[in-house]
Parts: C-alpha cells; structure tokens; sequence
C-alpha cells in the first residue's frame, strides 16, 4: 500500500510541476505594420483546471503592451491545465484583435495578430437608365486584398455567387440616403449586376476606407 501512495504522489507531482515558457505578443496594423493602437493596452494570462467536474480560474498574468503593441514576459504552466491569454482591444477596431489565445505548453509561444482600425461608408444608389419596375440591381463589395477580411454578403451566397431572389427591384433613388457603416480601412472593390428587359449589365469599381473618415460612393446605374 505504501509503494502505491509513492507512485501516486510521484505521477501528481509530475503532471501538476510547473514548467517556464516564454511568451511574445506583438500587435500590427495590417497596412503598415504599427502598433502604437494597442499601446499601454493591458493583457492577460487566466489559468484553469478541472477539479471534481467543476472548472476553477484564476489570473497568472498581467502586464501592458509596449508604444509599439509588444510584449514579452516569462510564464510557469502546470501540465494539466491550461491557459488563455487575452488582450484588451481599443474601441475603434474593425479587424483582428485578439479576444483570446491559448498558449502551448513546453514551447515558445509567438502570438501575433494583425488589425485595422475603422472608417465609414455610405452607398447611395440610383437607377439612372430605369426601364420599369422589373429592374433588378445587386451589389458587392469587399476587402481587394482579402475578402476574408471583410465582404458585404446581402446579395452574393457563402461562395460568393450572385443570389437569384436577392436584389433591389424598380427605379429606385437612393441618391439622398445616408447610412455610414463602420468597415476597415483600406481598399475595396465593388461589383454590380443590372438586369433590364434589354439585357444584363455589369459594372466593377475601388474605393478606399480611411480611419476615422467618411466616404459616400454613389452608384448610378
């Protein structure tokens, strides 16, 4: 009976030994690389465990990112738990941001993560050449680079196919709407389809989203 108390207390310190790792957070602008956004945010590190069906936590870990968004801090881990860690996000974020990461045990652990900020957009739309109520408009637009990023999905399905029964019908006049969108920053491209009773047309244009600015793209068709 002793040995096996031995060994048991043997496998419980061994699962349970803390065991250092370093851990590197660098924030970055997608467009530019900068990280002065996320500078003096403050991160985090919770640690949690299981014991007796019931999950318990508890914060290891904190700090602030540097005037460049890094930072770099040892970290003990136990083997049989785990650990998230967090980063506090500023307001005006459109992209990216870390909410949470889980860090590996026994490795190095590189956390990068890219974001963009906000600008606004507002897309007025007018039929200029209307032929009658049977009209049909759809419209697209999305990140040029990385449409991962962002894509307006109200008239194309997930593989990005023009939707038969999704469109703006009639000789519409939008020209005076005003509904600013926060989107990211950076470069965009817009498609448009028209279907008249003398044929379909289509049309492919760029904009650019500049932080904290405001942007109307009027589209006449």
């Amino acid at each position: 009976m002793k040995y096996l108390i031995y060994i048991a207390l043997i496998f419980l310190f061994a699962t349970s030994c803390k065991k250092k790792t370093s851990v590197v957070i660098q924030v970055q602008d997608y467009i530019t690389g900068d990280g002065t956004a996320y500078a003096g945010r403050e991160y985090a590190v919770s640690e949690s465990w299981t014991p007796f069906f019931e999950t318990k936590s508890k914060i290891v870990a904190t700090g602030f990112l540097d005037d460049n968004g890094k930072a770099s801090f040892n970290l003990k881990m136990k083997n049989n738990r785990k650990y998230v860690l967090g980063v506090s996000e500023p307001d005006n974020i459109c992209y990216g941001g870390l909410v949470q990461h889980y860090l590996e045990h026994e490795k190095s652990n590189m956390v990068d993560f890219e974001y963009l900020a906000c600008g606004y957009i507002n897309l007025p739309r007018v039929n200029t050449n209307c032929e009658g109520p049977d009209d049909k408009f759809r419209f697209k637009y999305y990140y040029t680079d990385d449409p991962d990023i962002y894509i307006y999905k109200g008239y194309i399905d997930a593989n990005y196919n023009w939707q038969e029964n999704k469109f703006l019908e009639g000789c519409i006049n939008y020209s005076n709407a005003v509904s600013y969108n926060s989107r990211p920053v950076g470069n965009y491209t817009i498609e448009w389809m028209v279907e008249r009773q003398s044929g379909t047309t289509t049309g492919i244009d760029n904009f650019t989203i500049t932080e904290n600015d405001s942007l109307a793209y009027l589209i006449e068709y």
